[in-house]
Parts: C-alpha cells; structure tokens; sequence
C-alpha cells in the first residue's frame, strides 16, 4: 500500500451545488424489487403465517397443533437458512477508524485477512490503530487523518482514495459527532458540523463508492447508527435527530438495494457504548451513558456478524432491541420524560469511567 496521508480539506464555493443542478438533478429514477428472499420479507412471511394460524384457530375451528407444525415448516426453513450469508471480501475503508467501534471493526476485519483503511482525525490514535493491526495480524493498513465534518471532505477523501488507486469493497461509515445539552446553548458550528458529519458525510460516502461497488456487482456497507435513532431525546436533541435520520436513511437504501443482488448494506444499532465519544459529547455524568454503556468489542462483533449474514439491522445486544422497541411502544409523553430525564446531567454526583483513550494498551490485548 501506498504511505499513509493527511487530507487537509477546506470549505471551498466550488464545490458547492448550483441551483440549476439541485433543480434539474432528480432523475425520479426508481427500481422496485419486491420478490426478493431478504429479511425484510421474511419477516413479512412469518408476520402472514403467524396471523393466518390465530385466524385459523379462532374462527375456523382448526386444531392447535396442526396448525402451529403448518406455520412452524413454512416459516422454520426461511429464518434458518435465508438469507445466505456473504462473508465480506477485500479492502475495507472505515471513518472513524482511530478509536472505540471503528478502532475495533479494524481488528475484526484485519483478524479476518482484511488489508484497511482507516479514516480519523486523531493522528496519533490512527497511527497506534495501525501499529496493532500490522504487529498482530500482519495486515497492510493506510491511514488517512481527515475531518469530515467538513463540507466537501467526503468527495475529497473518495477521490484521494480513487486517485491513489485503491478498490474498496467494504465500507464502514462509523465517524460521528455528538453533544448534550440544551440545543439553544450550544454553539451553531457544533449543530451544523454534528449534522453534516453524521448525516451528509455518510450518505455521500456511500453514494460515492456505492455506486462502484454496484459496477463491480458485490460489495458490503455498514452503516453505524444508535438505538438513539429510535427516539427524541431533550438533551441529546440533536444527535438522536441525526441517528434518526440515519436509520431512516440506511433501511430505505436496504430495500433500494435489491435491485443490485450483490450489494449488502447493514445497520449497526449500538447501545451508548463505552468510548471517547461519551467524552467528547459531554455526556459522560447522564444516567443514560452511565447506566447503558456497552463494550465497544462486542458492539462492533455484532456489527461484523450482522454483515456477513445479510442482515438489513443488527442491534449490538437484546438489551439494545429491548430499549428501542419500549421507546416504540410507550405513548410519547412517557417516552419523552423517560428520554429527558435519562439525558439530565449529574453535576458531579456520578460519572461514566473515563475509556480507555490509548490504543497502545488496547493493542497489549489482542
């Protein structure tokens, strides 16, 4: 692999849509594939079955037993052996590749025969990220130090990627910002690089190589969202708006993408998570991050697993599952005071263990 670089990018006007552009620039191209064996039907067919037998039972008279070994040979066959797994191939790309779920996507990956490149703005850590993975798993590694809260970095990075003659197969959109507090006391540049980084920077990026991988016809992609996109939040107002826009993003493009068989794309959805991102949010003395935090190793192995089998969402633990499907079910007064008084800081009384910020340590225990 080539050196490791730093990409420097810059507001620039140039790069900026026209009018005319965002004007005429919606083909309303659209390609529906609806009979696909994906989970997405599957559950669709389990959800038919599973109504069928009650109405069978309850109205037409039909033995319980009967039915239920019916409905158990239709939907059994589909939930253990479809979809197929692809197990991902190739040189993986991941932002926010310096530490916490990023940094270890990079282990699994590299541990899986995987060269990399990792995307950060900690130069150091990325650095330390790769040392580890080339001592440990004897893996090429690129590094490439970046903000891409940024606008323009995504289009930067893809074509500094591209012009040094990389082919991506896998790509891992793991970068993110946050912030706690009141949304009227935070500072506009905070709110605009948080929305631009969480929500145009990963639809750009997977716009950019996705459409490389569609000519290619096989390629992965990992979306890294929160259970927090399953909720509105005071407090955390404007990242779970972000996460919520990424789900949103993320389970469209799954569908979208039957229409390209070769192309997976999964959605992460940790659990607050133990890492520098707690710290860097400002969030580490709410109850929701000192309560709820998850070991960012078995985040990201869900994360992994969740890829090979095709999943269109993979939550990081059935406590993640739990709390986005209660912040469904729960009318929204009671969703809202549960969600704002999870996010009120503690001023002192409790905080969150500081993580682990070196990724040297982290390396002694690969």
């Amino acid at each position: 692999m080539a050196p490791d670089a730093r990409l420097n990018v810059e507001p620039n006007s140039s790069q900026q849509p026209s009018h005319r552009a965002i004007d005429n620039g919606n083909p309303t191209i659209y390609k529906p594939k609806w009979l696909v064996l994906d989970d997405v039907n599957i559950d669709l067919i389990t959800f038919a079955t599973f109504v069928a037998s009650t109405i069978s039972i309850l109205f037409f008279r039909y033995t319980l037993t009967p039915t239920l070994l019916v409905a158990a040979a239709i939907v059994l066959p589909l939930r253990l052996f479809f979809p197929r797994p692809k197990t991902p191939e190739g040189l993986v790309l991941i932002t926010g590749g310096s530490s916490g779920i990023g940094a270890e996507l990079s282990y699994i990956f590299a541990n899986r025969g995987h060269d990399l490149i990792i995307v950060g703005r900690n130069e150091e850590q990325l650095e330390a990220v790769k040392e580890n993975v080339e001592k440990k798993f004897q893996r090429k590694v690129y590094t490439i130090s970046s903000d891409l809260s940024m606008p323009g970095s995504a289009k930067a990075l893809y074509d500094h990627v591209v012009g040094k003659g990389f082919q991506v197969n896998v790509l891992v959109n793991g970068a993110g910002l946050g912030g706690a507090g009141d949304v009227f006391e935070q500072p506009i540049e905070l709110a605009e690089r948080m929305t631009y980084l969480n929500c145009i920077t990963s639809v750009q990026l997977t716009q950019l190589f996705g459409r490389d991988l569609i000519k290619r016809g096989k390629g992965w992609m990992l979306q890294i969202s929160s259970v927090g996109g399953w909720m509105a939040s005071p407090g955390q107002n404007l990242y779970h708006a972000t996460k919520h826009y990424v789900r949103a993003f993320s389970e469209a493009l799954s569908i979208e993408l039957r229409a390209y068989p070769g192309i997976v794309n999964t959605q992460l959805m940790p659990n607050p998570t133990h890492t520098q991102f707690v710290t860097r949010a400002h969030a580490d003395e709410t109850p929701m991050m000192i309560a709820a935090t998850e070991d960012p190793k078995y985040v990201a192995r869900a994360g992994y697993n969740g890829l090979c089998k095709g999943k269109r969402m993979v939550f990081s633990s059935w406590n993640a599952a739990f709390n986005a499907l209660q912040m469904q079910l729960l009318p929204r007064s009671v969703h809202l005071t549960i969600a704002s008084l999870m996010n009120a800081p503690l001023r002192g009384a409790m905080t969150m263990k500081e993580p682990e910020k070196r990724q040297e340590k982290r390396g002694e225990k690969l």
